[in-house]
């Protein structure tokens, strides 16, 4: 039984409407990297400092691609409102600049987190190249298909699809390029922790999820697939940001812990949140009574116990 098609009026403003969300999430989950990233200073090191870089640079593109999405919703259901076509007609146009700008955001961003996947894996196995040959051949494959596919939106005839013959290949080989390098990432890594992959591989199946989601809607030619494409570039974002995260935190847990006196580790002291409990003096006093040897005198004895 065929899918029934989802209007494509309403795909588009579902599309828009879920990106800005989950941008609303980005920008919540990139705030508090960078207030965590401050508040580390003397804990940053140089990987530290390039997933930081690099999640600067999502976020900007994120940025920039919800701006284009809302300029594009405008124009479609304001300005073209009774152009050729409608909105519909406007914002399903592939060959428009505007539409070709959008999809180099998208594009740059996935393939931005595709390689920072790779640099992930190549430091959690101690800077062995041997892991990373795969995940950094399909990171190839998709830059390759991706600039294909931008050079073919410019000759595609104004009334095709992004389902056209000529683009459907070199789409597919983009999408499943993401997946796969997503996958191995996570599952080629032989010399990294069995926390570092559980951890890694939990804050990525969102995004792994969605792309599987778009290569399946897209290949059944289902309008939906607009949907999940508007959300993926976001998504990236969020994920690497907490990845980012997470890194920084331990790293200055690390660096807490090397700060700390020896004699103070093996004395465990306790804290209350972070705040080191002192040592208060107590003053006790004792009173031994023996009657049988000293006749039913008192005796006392003072102390400082701490």
């Amino acid at each position: 039984m065929a899918l029934k098609q989802f209007p494509l009026d309403r795909t588009f403003l579902v599309a828009a409407w879920l990106e800005a969300v989950l941008y609303g999430c980005f920008l919540c989950v990139f705030s508090f990297g960078v207030y965590i990233q401050i508040t580390s200073n003397k804990a940053r090191n140089t990987h530290n400092r390039v997933m930081f870089i690099i999640s600067i640079a999502m976020f900007l593109l994120a940025s920039a691609h919800v701006a284009m999405n809302c300029f594009r919703l405008i124009r479609g259901y304001a300005e073209f409102v009774d152009g050729p076509g409608g909105p519909v007609g406007y914002l399903g146009q592939i060959s428009r600049w505007d539409h070709i700008f959008k999809d180099t955001l998208y594009a740059t961003q996935t393939i931005l987190g595709d390689g920072a996947a790779v640099y992930r894996c190549w430091i959690l196995c101690n800077r062995n190249y041997k892991f990373i040959v795969l995940p950094s051949m399909l990171l190839v494959a998709s830059i390759m298909s991706a600039c294909m596919t931008d050079a073919l939106f410019i000759t595609i005839p104004p009334s095709e699809s992004i389902f056209y013959p000529r683009l459907t290949h070199w789409i597919t080989t983009f999408l499943h390029g993401c997946g796969s390098a997503e996958h191995n990432h996570h599952w080629s890594d032989g010399v990294s922790t069995l926390a570092d992959r559980t951890e890694d591989g939990a804050l990525s199946s969102l995004y792994l999820f969605i792309e599987i989601l778009l290569l399946s809607l897209y290949s059944v030619n289902y309008n939906a697939q607009y949907i999940l494409l508007e959300a993926v570039t976001p998504t990236v974002g969020i994920t690497f940001g907490m990845i980012t995260i997470r890194i920084t935190l331990r790293s200055h847990r690390e660096w807490q812990l090397s700060q700390t006196e020896p004699g103070e580790l093996r004395g465990g002291i306790q804290t209350i949140g972070s705040v080191p409990m002192r040592r208060i003096p107590v003053k006790i006093t004792q009173q031994i009574q023996d009657d049988a040897r000293s006749g039913g005198k008192n005796s006392s004895m003072d102390g400082i116990s701490s």
